[in-house]
């Protein structure tokens, strides 16, 4: 692909973001969408399906889309949230340092995310008094057990502390695998992030691509009578085989 095409497209895709960004915010404000936490969700997901097209990606959904209870599915970067929220109409649980993003914080603060700073003591606590807020009034949850993204190529121990709530409540739980694939690059290399990568310069190489797809697989949605332990083992299982992932790149 030539240089200057791909100048171009980068070009062309940051010149109207501005604009995409005013009209996300109009919706937002004369929508009357910090009425209640469904409406908030319903912002975010049409706010998504925008930034989607922007970013050239194409979801496809395999299973039945979530309507409540927690999603909770493997991590490879902040176009999870861009795709699973163009999805369905999901609140999701991010780490705190999402909230001071330029503008992508912002999105994520009016859609009702629930943030968790694992460094500060009692915080995981206060985030499952939060969880379960949501999930009484009606709104699906998304959780990133991994507690941080891969390169797709495996999928990481799950973490426990999070899914009290759900034990608590005894709310449906739905697995959710993601699987992204694209012609003009590598998803490890240029979709997922992770590891120590700067956001503008990712974002930025991103945006000169041709697009690219996100295969969404969600299981069936059930109640669990497990433990918090046991329960993050059998959901990690589920996602390591709805991602589709070749043997022996699961992780351990």
């Amino acid at each position: 692909m030539s240089a200057l095409v791909v100048l171009l497209r980068t070009i062309l895709r940051v010149a109207v973001y501005p604009l995409l960004s005013v009209c996300t915010f109009l919706d937002y404000w004369f929508s009357g969408a910090s009425r209640s936490l469904l409406e908030r969700v319903q912002w975010l997901q049409r706010c998504a399906r925008l930034h989607a097209k922007w970013f050239g990606m194409r979801v496809r959904v395999h299973g039945t889309i979530p309507t409540g209870g927690l999603v909770v599915a493997n991590h490879l970067g902040y176009l999870d949230i861009v795709g699973l929220a163009a999805t369905g109409r999901f609140a999701f649980v991010s780490k705190a340092e999402v909230a001071d993003w330029p503008v992508f914080g912002a999105y994520a603060r009016l859609g009702a995310t629930i943030f968790v700073n694992r460094e500060q003591r009692g915080a995981v606590g206060n985030v499952g008094e939060q969880m379960g807020g949501h999930l009484q009034e009606g709104v699906a949850i998304v959780l990133f057990p991994e507690g941080t993204s891969t390169g797709g190529d495996r999928v990481l121990p799950f973490m426990s502390s999070l899914l009290e709530p759900v034990v608590k409540l005894g709310c449906p739980v739905t697995s959710c695998g993601l699987r992204y694939s694209m012609k003009d690059g590598s998803v490890a290399d240029e979709i997922a992030y992770w590891r120590d990568m700067a956001f503008g310069p990712h974002l930025l190489n991103l945006l000169g691509k041709t697009g690219f797809i996100l295969d969404v697989y969600f299981g069936e949605a059930s109640v669990r009578k497990a433990d918090r332990k046991a329960l993050a083992r059998e959901l990690r299982a589920e996602v390591c085989g709805l991602a589709v992932l070749p043997e022996g790149t699961r992780g351990s």
